[in-house]
């Protein structure tokens, strides 16, 4: 059921992340499903909530609770360049298979993201970040076919477990790496249908190298 608040609200979503809920979300925090019910007013949100919405994006909190508008803030928010990084979005595809030929390196599109949310939500503090597009099953069902991924490029050294981006004589592949003690690579499809290998640290060193590490990942539903 609609209300003023949840029309003032949605307002601010539309704002901030061109009325994309989820992304809202984790913009801000919340889960999807709290964001979808405040829109609908179906519930309110805590007033700790609300001061974040303050403090990260200079929301009007005086126009969110009554319509009334202050000189103290935006009324939908903002946020400055300042405090953003932008990640392009290259006609690049990152295979989760065998492998796919590089296509193009041209940059498609630019996408903003808040510093503060990227270092609290993510742990990442770079603005060397790319998106790419992944190619193939071999993922799933951690990425699928046509999810986008955002890559940290600065992250070549494989720390710990995770997701990366790999650069082969083959292309572009996305796939779960873990280093071992004699310094190879398992190259792990998470879908058990698709072969997993080991990179040694001597024989592909030429061939093969980390391009960087999937920090996140978004797709259409």
């Amino acid at each position: 059921m609609s209300t003023p608040f949840s029309r003032r609200f949605q307002l601010v979503v539309d704002q901030l992340s061109q009325g994309n809920k989820k992304q809202f979300a984790e913009l801000t925090g919340k889960s999807a499903s709290h964001v979808y019910k405040i829109c609908r007013g179906l519930s309110r949100p805590s007033m700790a909530y609300l001061q974040s919405l303050y403090d990260e994006f200079k929301v009007d909190l005086n126009w969110l609770l009554t319509g009334e508008e202050s000189n103290s803030a935006q009324p939908t928010g903002t946020v400055n360049n300042k405090d953003l990084v932008f990640a392009p979005m290259f006609d690049v595809q990152a295979s989760a298979g065998s492998g796919s030929l590089v296509q193009s390196e041209e940059m498609v599109e630019n996408f903003g993201f808040n510093k503060s949310w990227l270092s609290s939500h993510l742990r990442v503090s770079s603005d060397n970040l790319a998106f790419v597009t992944v190619d193939g099953d071999s993922m799933m069902p951690t990425l699928e076919d046509g999810d986008m991924i955002l890559v940290d490029m600065t992250q070549h050294q494989v720390h710990r477990e995770g997701v990366y981006l790999l650069n082969t004589e083959n292309g572009l592949i996305t796939k779960r790496l873990k280093s071992d003690k004699s310094g190879s690579l398992q190259v792990i499809s998470d879908n058990p249908d698709f072969p997993s290998w080991t990179i040694s640290q001597n024989d592909d060193a030429q061939q093969t190298h980390v391009a960087g590490k999937v920090v996140w990942s978004g797709r259409k539903i």
